[in-house]
């Protein structure tokens, strides 16, 4: 099944570090990346995940997920072993029209009322260079677990220059099938397969509502067949 590059974070611009907030440099924090590993919580005000699909061959609408949350279990030095568990709310999708706002969130489609959240938890990361990568791992959508693999930007990570913490932002991009997870309504009219693109700026530390929606994402990675989870172990993705 094909899920490449989901999703497609595009980490803020770390701000105009000469901006008037300090004239004195910033000093440099240890680590591969500039930046020390430890836990690095979804900074919710820089983060934007948005996907896109071809409406009857005729336009790529827009729509945004507005409420995620999760963290970064980061490893400055060696990359590979850092690990992302995400937490997106399910009737959180806002495409500009209120009544489909609200189809969305029904059983007609993402049925949020019982499933609640859509979660991303990592498999594996592969450096193709000191900034791009390819991400594998899970998405659980509607209680259904698929693999998914996502190409992904460092696009920078510094100590921030306004907020004086560690920060640290990914760009990524890719796609799925939503038939993949009972979400085929008016396929092939509508297409099947959705791009996803992700910005994201991730702060170290750590706080209750990053901690709950990784909790999330960890357990529905617990709850998922098995069988689900095999097809990425034994795919060689990420290896």
């Amino acid at each position: 099944m094909k899920l490449t590059n989901v999703l497609t974070i595009v980490a803020g611009t770390f701000l105009f570090a000469g901006c008037g907030q300090s004239e004195q440099p910033q000093t440099p924090v240890e680590g591969g990346l500039g930046i020390p590993s430890g836990t690095y919580a979804v900074d919710k005000s820089h983060t934007y995940v948005v996907f896109s699909y071809l409406h009857q061959n005729l336009s790529y609408p827009l729509l945004r997920m507005t409420d995620i949350d999760g963290e970064l279990q980061l490893d400055s030095v060696a990359m590979e072993n850092s690990k992302a568990s995400i937490a997106i709310a399910a009737n959180s999708i806002r495409t500009n029209l209120d009544y489909f706002d609200d189809e969305l969130a029904s059983r007609k489609f993402f049925h949020a009322d019982k499933y609640p959240h859509i979660t991303f938890s990592t498999h594996s990361y592969r450096p193709l260079n000191d900034s791009l990568g390819e991400l594998t791992g899970y998405v659980t959508i509607r209680n259904v677990t698929k693999p998914i693999t996502l190409t992904v930007t460092i696009n920078g990570a510094m100590e921030h220059p306004m907020m004086n913490m560690p920060v640290i932002g990914f760009s990524a991009t890719g796609s799925l099938n939503r038939s993949d997870f009972d979400l085929d309504r008016f396929v092939p009219m509508v297409a099947d397969e959705v791009e996803i693109t992700i910005e994201s700026e991730f702060l170290h530390g750590s706080n209750s509502e990053s901690a709950a929606a990784a909790q999330l994402a960890a357990e529905a990675l617990a709850n998922a067949d098995p069988a689900s989870l095999e097809i990425v172990a034994n795919s060689g993705a990420g290896q």
